[in-house]
């Protein structure tokens, strides 16, 4: 992962992120990561970083300097044989919310409050553990998602058959 200056001026090596996956039970640094969204945890600037077979991870901007070796916090494992698609970070009723478009468990609703005291997940986990989700039901074959505005968010919907743009408001 690089974190770059604007405007850019020069490429600079890259940092080293190790994260423990706990689905493979193992710290990991070649781990791709599939989508993931800025966040401000207290004041301190985070990316949160969804990784193939769903590890959330919090890592601190800060730490991302050329060559730095840094180590993710694992927050949340959201269950192994999936493959998040997008996310986006919203506020509703003075709650912020992240939802994530997958591949497997449909779109997930977690709610962000105390997202600074979970404890890392640093042993194997057989399904799921960390930040809990809720499935939105009524949002099948979300492939893409972006926010539109504050209460609405434009979403890409694959059926299998045909795509579809639509706008919805947010859960």
């Amino acid at each position: 992962m690089r974190s770059i200056a604007f405007p850019f001026e020069q490429a600079v090596k890259g940092a080293s992120i190790e994260i423990y996956h706990g689905s493979h039970g193992q710290f990991e640094t070649n781990s791709p990561v599939r989508t993931f969204v800025p966040y401000n945890v207290l004041g301190q600037q985070y990316i949160l970083a969804a990784y193939t077979c769903t590890p959330l991870v919090k890592i601190p901007v800060s730490e991302l300097k050329s060559g730095a070796k840094v180590k993710g916090t694992t927050i949340a494992e959201l269950g192994n044989r999936n493959r998040p698609l997008d996310m986006i970070v919203y506020k509703k009723g003075g709650q912020d919310y992240i939802l994530m478009a997958n591949a497997s468990r449909g779109v997930m609703k977690m709610a962000t409050n105390g997202i600074d005291k979970y404890t890392a997940i640093t042993t194997p986990v057989s399904d799921k553990q960390g930040l809990s989700y809720d499935t939105i039901a009524d949002l099948k074959g979300v492939t893409q998602l972006d926010k539109f505005d504050d209460s609405n968010a434009v979403m890409l919907f694959d059926d299998g058959g045909s795509i579809d743009l639509r706008t919805v408001a947010l859960p």
